[in-house]
């Protein structure tokens, strides 16, 4: 719950502007009560701004409460006086990150990128094509700077930020992806083709500092990963780098995702949910990851609670492993959706 100070203390601050992140009940709570200090005060009410994901389901009673929104999924309600609440849709900043790194690093589309790199030029018609020219040129560099086969299978896995991420991810995706490495890999496996389990990599993305990054090292040094491990974090954007180097992916829900959506990789959504909730969201939204929301299709599978257990990741990495062109089946419904995933203006070319 809020401190019962918080309002207090932000008061006495003298803010010009308040941002609320997240929460919604928690933001309209603490609003209320930074209300009543300025009340029958003569300090101006800073002004009051919200980032999340939503702002379909605000109205002319929310102003109360917010002055602005900042939101990062392209939904939109409308109402019959023509409502719309004060707001600006910011996007999914993992898409732009990836976009924009997969620009700068290929001097044929580093031009796509604005002067004052704050802004990046899309085509309606030929996005798909030129950012899978990046990603292939990514894609050779990774793999040859890490001495991996372009023949290699390499999966990518990030466990989460948060502890509580990292622990509901690492036992079941090491124990999922040992599964189908020993079914689909000599010596182990049963199929006279399979390759060498040399010929499989997993890259694991944990971010410097975080407390996912603690406990997922704390982990690993007490269970072993099976086959050939590399690390890396987000530093010099290593993290974008191996999903454009990689075939299918394992990925705690997040800006992440979005990411691997722009690097146009297969990726699997691990969700920590219980189920009243999962219910609840998907009555009203039909898919919790934001990429989905905005595709309005289960592109990348969802896996939550319950379902994340590592029979179903074996299965999944499985069926994308002897099924390439589910890569390509990706891509295409995705098509469109990923420059809606940032916020879009048209050029002027009056």
């Amino acid at each position: 719950m809020i401190d019962a100070k918080l309002p207090q203390k932000i008061y006495q601050s003298r803010p010009s502007l308040i941002l609320n992140i997240d929460n919604e009940y928690m933001t309209f709570l603490l609003m209320d009560d930074i209300t009543a200090y300025y009340k029958n005060s003569a300090i101006d009410m800073p002004k009051r701004h919200y980032l999340n994901r939503f702002v379909r389901d605000f109205r002319q009673w929310t102003e109360k409460y917010v002055d602005h929104m900042h939101y990062t999924v392209p939904l939109t309600c409308g109402t019959g006086d023509k409502y719309t609440f004060p707001s600006e849709y910011i996007g999914q900043y993992g898409v732009y990150e990836a976009v924009k790194h997969i620009y700068s690093k290929n001097a044929n589309l580093s031009h796509l990128i604005s002067k004052d790199g704050n802004s990046l030029f899309t085509s309606n018609k030929y996005f798909a094509s030129e950012i899978e020219k990046g990603i292939e040129s990514i894609k050779s560099e990774f793999r040859q700077k890490h001495s991996i086969n372009e023949d290699s299978t390499v999966l990518f896995f990030a466990p989460g930020n948060e502890k509580n991420e990292a622990e509901f991810s690492m036992e079941n995706a090491r124990r999922g992806v040992k599964e189908f490495l020993l079914k689909y890999s000599a010596p182990t496996s049963m199929s006279a083709k399979a390759r060498p389990l040399d010929n499989f990599v997993t890259v694991i993305s944990l971010h410097s500092g975080s407390e996912g990054e603690k406990y997922a090292r704390e982990y690993l040094r007490e269970h072993q990963w099976y086959g050939k491990v590399i690390f890396v974090n987000e530093g010099d954007n290593q993290h974008l780098d191996a999903m454009c180097g990689a075939d299918m992916g394992i990925i705690y829900d997040g800006q992440m995702v979005s990411s691997a959506a722009a690097c146009h990789l297969p990726t699997m959504n691990l969700i920590k949910m219980r189920m009243h909730h999962q219910w609840y969201h998907d009555l009203f939204n039909r898919w919790w990851n934001d990429m989905n929301i905005i595709a309005d299709n289960n592109v990348y599978p969802e896996m939550i609670g319950g379902e994340v257990w590592f029979g179903k990741v074996a299965d999944t990495l499985a069926e994308w492993y002897v099924k390439p062109d589910v890569r390509f089946q990706m891509i295409k419904k995705f098509d469109g959706f990923l420059q809606e995933a940032m916020s879009f203006k048209p050029i002027d070319r009056t």
